[in-house]
């Protein structure tokens, strides 16, 4: 049965890898379905006839069928479904699987027990578990959702979960489309002063804010003196070419070097920007319909609309890039490093059940010492989550903790208790 398990966990991980969501998702809304409606008819019939529930046959179908389809809805669907509906009907499911694993024979139960907390451990701790390789693909930013396999509760807002060490809020700066030709020395992700700048693709277009679209008009035409008006700024030719702008000429040097013309006709392939010309500070016209650029300290360029409102701050470094400024909340990056729920694997529920219903069966003595040590084991794993800060199998320390305790009761506690019960002591 362990084999089984192995092959059919390593199967799910494949079909969640290249994506067959169709058919993993068909897969278990099926199963699930199955679970909730037959096998729960089935412990239902059971408990009518135990308890001699009077009942006709359209209103057992009736209210099992409901209760499929709405368990079905309420663990894959979720949308408007409350949270303790959910979490109810996961419960349900896996207190049904429990009562029908527990119908195995004692020995094979207890052995399935203790095997299934060892390939736990193995599964999710080793490099080439399928458990730990599970749980590294749903960790992706673009992996998919896949509901039905986690039993996931919130914590009060009082027990927020504590931050990681050495981790702070940040200010970002997005690399803005520069249209930079300069040579990058270095990495297009970088952190400078507490601060990480990423550069994006600078191909991507760029407007002032209520600007109309950029016409056939080469972006370094220029025009005459003449129709320049006020709506002019001193900005560096980096953001000037960012936006498109217009750049006023300016007069000869009269020396043979004119930096004009050598702006204007570099930015290609065969003659390249260099840092320093894009730096380079010039004159620029702004449309008349649009916005406006304003100079700020410590270099930032202020990027306005027509009502004066900021829309964005841009930011150049040494080598000629422009950055965007983006200030991220530090409560919604909290949030998102930081989830303030737990999260349990379907079957750690489903093992614990049969254990304590194994428990059960000898003595309510032994079901209460597993219980008891069930959760105490649980929590042990907690802690060492929130130490270790990864994920850890939730098998092992409660299931060799409840095999243990579940020998020393039969074969110590209970007797012992049994003599004291035979021969009173008189203090």
């Amino acid at each position: 049965m362990i084999s089984v398990i192995g092959a059919m966990t390593f199967g799910i991980v494949l079909l969640y890898k290249y994506r067959c969501m169709k058919f993993l998702i068909g897969y278990m809304i099926l199963s699930s379905s199955m679970l909730l409606g037959v096998l729960g008819g089935q412990l239902f019939d059971v408990a009518i006839e135990k308890y001699r529930l009077p009942i006709d046959k359209f209103s057992y179908y009736f209210i099992m069928y409901n209760f499929g389809l709405v368990g079905t809805i309420a663990i894959f669907y979720q949308k408007g479904v409350p949270m303790y509906i959910t979490q109810s009907y996961l419960v349900a499911t896996s207190v049904i699987l429990a009562w029908q694993l527990s119908h195995f024979e004692t020995w094979t139960t207890w052995s399935l027990l203790v095997c299934l907390a060892l390939y736990d451990l193995c599964a999710v701790l080793t490099p080439c578990g399928p458990l730990k390789a599970l749980v590294g693909l749903m960790q992706q930013e673009d992996a998919p959702d896949m509901p039905g396999l986690l039993y996931e509760a919130e914590l009060p807002a009082e027990a927020r979960r504590g931050r990681l060490p050495n981790v702070a809020a940040k200010s970002r700066r997005r690399a803005a489309s520069s249209a930079s030709t300069a040579p990058n020395n270095g990495d297009d992700a970088q952190e400078r002063d507490g601060v990480e700048l990423t550069e994006t693709n600078s191909d991507e277009s760029a407007q002032l804010p209520n600007n109309v679209p950029p016409t056939n008009q080469r972006q370094n035409d220029t025009v005459a003196p003449s129709d320049v008006g006020e709506r002019t700024v001193v900005v560096p030719f980096g953001i000037a070419r960012l936006y498109r702008l217009t750049i006023v000429p300016t007069p000869p040097t009269g020396d043979g070097d004119d930096n004009r013309t050598s702006l204007l006709e570099a930015g290609h392939e065969a003659n390249p920007l260099t840092p320093a010309q894009l730096i380079k500070e010039v004159e620029a016209i702004l449309p008349r319909n649009g916005g406006k650029i304003e100079k700020r300290s410590n270099g930032r360029y202020a990027v306005l609309d027509r009502e004066g409102v900021i829309k964005r701050v841009l930011y150049m470094d040494r080598e000629g890039r422009v950055f965007e400024e983006v200030e991220v909340d530090d409560d919604d990056e909290d949030d998102q490093q930081f989830s303030n729920s737990i999260r349990l694997g379907l079957g750690d529920f489903i093992f614990y059940s049969v254990l304590v219903s194994q428990a059960a069966k000898y003595s309510f003595t032994t079901f209460i010492a597993c219980m008891l040590v069930i959760l105490a084991g649980l929590g042990a794993t907690l802690v060492l989550l929130s130490v270790f800060k990864m994920a850890l199998p939730a098998l092992p320390i409660s299931i060799f903790l409840g095999v243990t305790f579940y020998l020393l009761t039969r074969t110590l506690i209970e007797p012992w208790i049994q003599d004291i019960l035979r021969q009173p002591f008189y203090v």
